[in-house]
């Protein structure tokens, strides 16, 4: 299932900490992020978002240009991060990573370079280039 309320598009990590200061949500967090030393970019690929009813996770695929949502939960009203189960996160998480793997597997991404609190980044492969090529798009 597609998630339409995002570009069509990866999307900045200034990006993704704009959503979370906005208010709209009880919590953002990054999940998978591709980094781009020569650009000095790190783009976002997957995101968790809590709100006052539930969870929603997405990932993005550059192939069909879309995020779509990988887990939705219900939740009974949180207050921050802490009051989402802890097997949620976990599951959510391992859902990315899998899909991730399934990608360095076929030589697509690197394998995780670094760890900024729950995001893992990752040196982009061939993917980067499609990733920031349509990140710079003008037309998504």
């Amino acid at each position: 299932m597609a998630f339409e309320s995002l570009p069509s598009r990866p999307l900045s990590h200034d990006g993704v900490m704009a959503l979370s200061a906005s208010g709209r949500f009880v919590d953002v967090r990054p999940v998978n992020a591709f980094h781009y030393p020569e650009r000095e970019t790190q783009l976002i690929t997957a995101i968790v978002f809590v709100t006052k009813s539930g969870l929603r996770a997405v990932d993005y695929d550059p192939t069909a240009r879309e995020w779509r949502v990988v887990r939705e939960a219900s939740l009974d009203e949180p207050d921050d991060v802490t009051d989402v189960p802890d097997a949620l996160l976990s599951d959510v998480q391992a859902e990315i990573e899998q899909r991730v793997s399934e990608m360095e597997d076929a030589g697509v991404v690197g394998g995780a370079t670094a760890r900024d609190d729950t995001t893992e980044v990752r040196d982009a492969t061939s993917l980067g280039s499609v990733l920031y090529d349509q990140y710079t798009d003008d037309d998504a």
